[in-house]
């Protein structure tokens, strides 16, 4: 399933994230960031002891949460230790940007009322000619989206 043994990302992840100031507890680094804390997760599947999963994660310091991977939050491809921390690198500048965040939850809400959840299920939704966003905005919470546009 993955082309990067689990092991071998972690000792990269290890030595790449603390060079950048994470603090790491069992396979997630944390790093505080302004009104952000940045999370790099290495999660193991549940259905295959050789499968695991990376998934970055950017919460907002000012929502109290119980959300586990991120107020947004992403899973990577395992295809080489430079790229994934190319994507990584990637989403935490967009997800950490107030600017970008409060555009990309704009023109997701405008997305949103174009093409219902009711036009999605039925397959009737051209992603091509009316491409999503961000997939990440399908995973932010309500509350979250409304915060963001108040706040930032």
């Amino acid at each position: 399933m993955s082309n990067v043994p689990e092991t071998e990302l972690i000792e990269y992840a290890k030595k790449q994230l603390k060079e950048k100031g994470f603090k790491k507890k069992n396979k997630r680094w944390t790093k505080v960031v302004g009104d952000f804390t940045i999370s790099f997760l290495i999660q193991g599947s549940c259905y295959d002891k050789d499968s695991y999963y990376i998934r970055p994660g950017v919460f907002i310091n000012a929502l109290e949460t119980d959300l586990y991977y991120g107020h947004f939050m992403t899973e990577l491809a395992q295809d080489s230790l430079e790229n994934i921390f190319c994507e990584f690198e990637k989403f935490v500048a967009i997800w950490t940007d107030k600017v970008a965040i409060k555009k990309i939850i704009s023109d997701f809400i405008e997305w949103d009322k174009r093409n219902p959840l009711e036009k999605r299920r039925a397959g009737l939704v051209d992603y091509e000619k009316d491409p999503v966003p961000s997939e990440v905005c399908f995973g932010i919470p309500e509350h979250v989206i409304e915060y963001i546009l108040v706040h930032f």
